[in-house]
């Protein structure tokens, strides 16, 4: 191989290496401008749902879920719009999404729980709020969640008892 080929050589492997590297970068930005509007999409649809436009939410949500399919996030918004709704089958649907993506968050069986109890299912709502309070014994929005259940099932000293519980843990936070 003669001292020409070699530098040949070498030039392909630096502009290889170069064109990666842009390639790589423009990845970047644009995957960088795509989570910010994400985001912005993601703000939209809070202040949509704050205005008490759930319908509003949900369409902009499902373009944010169009560009970012494995945002977990959105998932539970969109869930909660549509629970807002009173698409309560697809508001599920959406909260198991959010479950399957991020299993371990307490607020996840939170909101899957308020959704059982908007379908009139209080066993499974039960089930979730547990589930909560399992992941996170600290955190109070799990047994008020659960003290609501209680208190529609007719349970009154459970619901009392987690209130209770609760109110402790608020205030030490």
């Amino acid at each position: 191989m003669s001292a020409f080929t070699s530098r040949m050589g070498l030039r392909r492997v630096v502009a290889g290496l170069l064109t990666v590297g842009w390639l790589l970068g423009w990845a970047w930005q644009a995957q960088a401008q795509d989570s910010k509007e994400i985001d912005d999409l993601m703000r939209q649809a809070q202040t949509e749902l704050q205005k008490g436009q759930p319908r509003d939410a949900e369409k902009t949500l499902r373009r944010a879920i169009e560009m970012a399919p494995t945002r977990g996030e959105l998932y539970m918004l969109r869930s909660r719009a549509r629970d807002s709704s009173g698409k309560f089958d697809a508001a599920l649907e959406d909260a198991n999404k959010y479950i399957e993506l991020e299993p371990n968050d307490p607020y996840a069986y939170i909101n899957r729980s308020r959704i059982h109890v908007s379908m009139e299912k209080p066993e499974l709502a039960l089930a979730d709020a547990n589930r909560a309070i399992q992941l996170d014994p600290q955190e109070p929005d799990g047994y008020y969640r659960r003290s609501d259940i209680y208190r529609q099932m007719g349970r009154k000293a459970e619901s009392e008892a987690d209130e209770n519980k609760a109110e402790q843990l608020a205030g030490a936070q």
